[in-house]
């Protein structure tokens, strides 16, 4: 009877034992983001290119912010989105992000986070709150900024031709290869001007097929009535990345 007894007094100590270590394991207090389920957002970006690796090689320059890219395929076809407007739902994530980073910079995005972006840019842009409005003068100018980043002497040479008198002719609008438009201006406080960035680049094309590098199809912003002039203090552009009718020209 005694063996009896001391057995069972051995079985409930094992019990208690493992319940307080599963209880010590399994049930610890959880947050809000252990328990949320995705609607499933992720599949439009496309994966983080490595800060090393962010280099655009044809306008030889390096993006700094991590910009988040999209399928933009897969965006057209759940959304019903021409090219156009999938490009306004990126560049405008993007900056969005950079806006909500911009408070707390050590803060880590979370998912929840990413997909309440998403969906709030998705409204602004069906609204037709655009990341970029393309203007409707007949004459454009497009400025090529990259090349004159960090040389004071060109950049002295861009503002003054921007203030000069050809400028009257159309609008003008900066266009960078790697730089957003936060970046633009945060470094050029003193630019007023419309800008094509870096968030407005993809590597897929307005048919939704991936292509090699980054590209910018002009004419998927501008009507084919604009008359469109490409500025540049040199004799070239990275024209293999910008698509389009246009005229390059030097100043």
């Amino acid at each position: 009877m005694r063996m009896k007894l001391n057995a069972f007094i051995f079985l409930i100590t094992i019990l208690i034992s493992s319940c307080a270590s599963l209880s010590n394991s399994s049930m610890q207090p959880r947050t809000v983001e252990d328990y949320y389920v995705s609607t499933g957002v992720e599949k439009y970006f496309l994966t983080d290119i490595p800060s090393w690796a962010n280099f655009d090689q044809k306008a030889s320059c390096f993006r700094k912010t991590n910009i988040r890219y999209f399928d933009i395929d897969a965006l057209m076809k759940s959304y019903g989105l021409n090219y156009n407007m999938a490009l306004q739902v990126q560049s405008s994530f993007n900056d969005e992000f950079s806006q909500f980073k911009s408070g707390d910079e050590k803060h880590i995005v979370t998912l929840k986070e990413e997909e309440i972006l998403f969906y709030k840019v998705s409204e602004k842009v069906n609204q037709k709150i655009l990341f970029f409005d393309p203007p409707n003068f007949k004459r454009i100018n497009l400025v090529w900024l990259d090349e004159v980043v960090g040389d004071p002497v060109k950049e002295k040479k861009l503002k003054q031709f921007l203030n000069s008198s050809i400028m009257n002719t159309g609008v003008p609008v900066l266009v960078s290869f790697c730089l957003t438009k936060q970046e633009i201006e945060n470094q050029f406080t003193d630019l007023n001007v419309k800008m094509i960035t870096a968030e407005l680049f993809s590597v897929f094309n307005s048919q939704g097929a991936k292509t090699p590098g980054f590209k910018l199809e002009l004419d998927q912003f501008f009507n084919p009535t604009q008359k469109i002039y490409f500025y540049s203090q040199k004799n070239s552009l990275p024209i293999d990345a910008v698509k389009g009718t246009f005229k390059i020209l030097n100043y």
